[in-house]
């Protein structure tokens, strides 16, 4: 008889203990911006033996409602500014007017004529003395780094970076 009331006392402790746990809420983690392409495309020059220009883009979408003051590659060959503007993937039907491997068409754009929603294209700089602030760690590559209106440094991974075909200029 003792044995059967400790067990049922047992078995009323776990269950009121199950009870009384606080569930957590599941919290997604939203992000400034989306990733729509990464690629590497060089462009050939129109002169004879002149060296092809390499480069990486990114095209991203920007969620935020306050607009990036700056975005940064960490990349394989150091920490590099990115130029910012405004992007729009050229229609099917005007693709023929533009030079063979072309698929976006770029606006100048300063920080504060960028608004939620807005299509970005991020292209690496090379040159210039940028050094790496302290925060961002030496191991950290292929993530792009920006901020907005006073806050720390914000990390996106890319993950993958396609190659596209190069584009032939006249």
């Amino acid at each position: 008889m003792k044995l059967k009331l400790k067990l049922v006392t047992g078995v009323l402790a776990v269950l009121c203990a199950g009870c009384a746990v606080a569930k957590t809420k599941k919290t997604t983690k939203t992000t400034n911006l989306k990733l729509v392409e990464a690629y590497t495309q060089r462009t050939l020059a129109g002169i004879p033996g002149a060296p092809p220009a390499a480069g990486q883009h990114f095209v991203v979408v920007w969620n935020a409602k306050t607009y990036p003051e700056s975005f940064f590659w960490r990349g394989e060959n150091g920490w590099l500014t990115c130029s910012i503007e405004k992007t729009h993937k050229i229609p099917k039907s005007e693709i023929k007017n533009y030079p063979g491997g072309v698929e976006y068409r770029n606006e100048d754009v300063s920080g504060d004529e960028i608004h939620k929603g807005d299509t970005l294209m991020l292209t690496p700089l090379k040159g210039g003395k940028f050094p790496v602030p302290a925060e961002i760690p030496v191991s950290a590559k292929n993530t792009l780094y920006y901020k907005t209106g006073g806050s720390k440094w914000i990390a996106f991974k890319v993950a993958t970076i396609s190659k596209k075909r190069d584009i032939a200029t006249p």
